[in-house]
């Protein structure tokens, strides 16, 4: 599926990880920050926990979207957003994700677009992801990609769809 441009009233100017941030990821920060901002996010998703529901709480606990391979990045703005992903590795086995996000909202950083993410290269890969509570009671899923890039999905629910895959299905 050809990735598609995100419409100018979707661009929002603030996007970025609150804790699980690029410099958290690759060693930008000293070892008692890193177990500080780690420490943060976890209270913080234990706080929302119980907010979570109509599948996001899959997202707090069960899906592990770690060095995930995106294949299919379909956005209908007002409808769903459908993520397909590769995810797992040799030890525990690969497999293919689907999760459809209802009611999305896309943000991307200033002046980036789907296109420039590069979510379809072969070295571009989901690193760490954040749920979390908007103050209007939305989900908001954040995410970070590998080499460059982050995006978030706000939406109000979320199904998931999984099927075997084999490790040549990798990049």
């Amino acid at each position: 599926m050809a990735p598609r441009h995100v419409p100018e009233a979707n661009r929002f100017s603030n996007v970025t990880m609150k804790w699980l941030t690029r410099e958290w990821a690759f060693g930008s920060l000293g070892d008692d920050e890193v177990r500080e901002r780690w420490q943060a996010y976890e209270a913080q998703r234990a706080l929302v926990l119980p907010g979570l529901t109509s599948g996001a709480e899959r997202l707090a606990d069960g899906i592990n979207l770690h060095d995930a391979q995106v294949h299919v990045f379909d956005l209908r703005p007002g409808e769903a957003l459908v993520l397909r992903a590769l995810i797992g590795d040799l030890q525990v086995g690969y497999e293919f994700i689907e999760l459809t996000y209802i009611d999305p909202e896309l943000r991307l950083e200033p002046g980036a677009t789907i296109e420039s993410l590069r979510l379809f290269d072969a070295e571009t890969e989901i690193v760490y992801d954040e749920i979390d509570l908007e103050p209007d009671g939305r989900f908001v899923h954040r995410v970070l990609l590998w080499p460059d890039g982050e995006y978030e999905v706000t939406f109000t629910a979320l199904t998931e769809r999984r099927e075997a895959a084999d490790p040549r299905d990798r990049r």
